[in-house]
C-alpha cells in the first residue's frame, strides 16, 4: 500500500495518523531516507528500517497523537547514553513526527438555512462537519461542503444517536421547532461546546424545566444559549458568523471581545502578527 494513498485516504475520513520522517543520519543506521505512516492503533504503512529505532518511534507516534502534536525523535544506535535506541550500530538518526487528521468536528443539528450557512463558514475554517435531520430534503448534498457528513433519521433524538458525539467534538442545535428533542438528547453529553439556536425566552423555557426534570446544573451551565454574538445579525449568514466567532473562541480559548479592548497578551501579539503576515 503506498503511503501517501493512505494517508489521502485516512485524511479525507479525519481519522488520526502520523508521518515519520528521516530528515537525519549519521554513521550506520538502518535507513537513511524514508518514511512511514503511523495509524492511531499502532499499524504502520513503510518503514524507516525496522529494529528497535522503529519501535521506539512507533511508540513516540503515538504519543504524538495522544497529545496531538508533532515532535522530533533523536535516536541513537547505542544500548546506553543518552537517546540510545538498545542497538548496536552506532549510528544516530533524527526523525520527525508530523501528526495529521486531526480537525476539530462540529456537528450540525439541523439542516436548515441558518445551519447551511454554519456549514459553509466552518469548512473554511478547517472544521469537519456532520449534519443531520429528519427531513430528507433538507440535507441535500448541495447545500453543504463536499466531504459533509449526511445523517437523516426518523427524529432528532435518532439523528443524535447516529452522530458518533465524542468528548473533543464541538455540538450545535438548531431545528427551529424540534430543538427541546435535540436538547434532551445532547444536555448530559461530554462536549467541548453546546449551542442552541434559539429565543431568550425559549432558552428560559427549557432551563426551567431542564432543571425540574432533574438535569444536573454542571450540564445545564455548559449549554450556550442564546448562542453567538449579538453583532445585530438578521440574515443567516451574519448569525452563522456570530455562532462561529463564539466557537471559535471555545476552541482557541481565547478571552474574546474586542481587540481594542482586550488587554496585550504574547498570544495575542501573535496571532496580530500572523494576521499582517498573511496580508503583506
Amino acid at each position: 500500500m503506498n503511503i501517501f494513498e493512505e494517508a489521502a485516504r485516512l485524511e479525507k475520513q479525519n481519522r488520526p495518523f502520523a508521518l515519520a520522517q528521516i530528515v537525519d543520519s549519521r554513521g550506520s543506521t538502518p535507513r537513511h531516507s524514508a518514511q512511514m505512516l503511523i495509524r492511531e492503533e499502532g499499524s504502520i504503512v513503510g518503514t524507516i528500517g525496522g529494529g528497535m529505532v522503529e519501535r521506539k518511534v512507533i511508540a513516540e507516534a503515538l504519543e504524538a497523537l495522544s497529545e496531538k502534536a508533532s515532535r522530533m525523535f533523536h535516536g541513537r544506535m547505542a544500548r546506553n547514553g543518552s537517546d540510545a535506541v538498545g542497538s548496536d550500530c552506532g549510528g544516530a538518526m533524527s526523525v520527525y513526527i508530523s501528526v495529521h487528521g486531526l480537525r476539530p468536528k462540529l456537528w450540525l443539528v439541523g439542516a436548515g438555512h441558518v445551519n447551511r450557512a454554519v456549514a459553509q463558514g466552518a469548512a473554511l475554517l478547517d472544521f469537519d462537519i456532520g449534519v443531520g435531520d429528519i427531513y430528507q430534503e433538507s440535507l441535500n448534498p448541495d447545500y453543504f461542503p463536499a466531504s459533509t457528513h449526511l445523517i437523516h433519521a426518523s427524529s432528532f433524538a435518532g439523528v443524535v444517536d447516529e452522530m458518533v458525539i465524542r468528548p473533543e467534538d464541538f455540538v450545535l442545535i438548531a431545528t427551529n421547532n424540534q430543538d427541546r428533542e435535540a436538547l434532551d438528547s445532547l444536555i448530559t453529553r461530554p462536549v467541548a461546546w453546546l449551542g442552541l439556536l434559539a429565543s431568550r425566552r425559549k432558552v428560559q423555557v427549557f432551563l426551567h424545566q431542564l432543571r425540574d426534570n432533574g438535569v444536573p446544573e454542571a450540564d445545564i451551565n455548559r449549554l450556550r444559549a442564546p448562542v453567538g454574538y449579538d453583532i445585530g445579525a438578521e440574515t443567516p449568514n451574519e448569525i452563522a458568523i456570530s455562532i462561529l466567532a463564539e466557537l471559535l473562541q471555545v476552541k482557541n480559548r481565547a478571552a474574546g471581545g474586542l481587540m481594542t479592548q482586550v488587554k496585550s497578551s504574547s498570544r495575542a501579539e501573535e496571532r496580530l502578527r500572523e494576521a499582517e503576515s498573511i496580508d503583506a
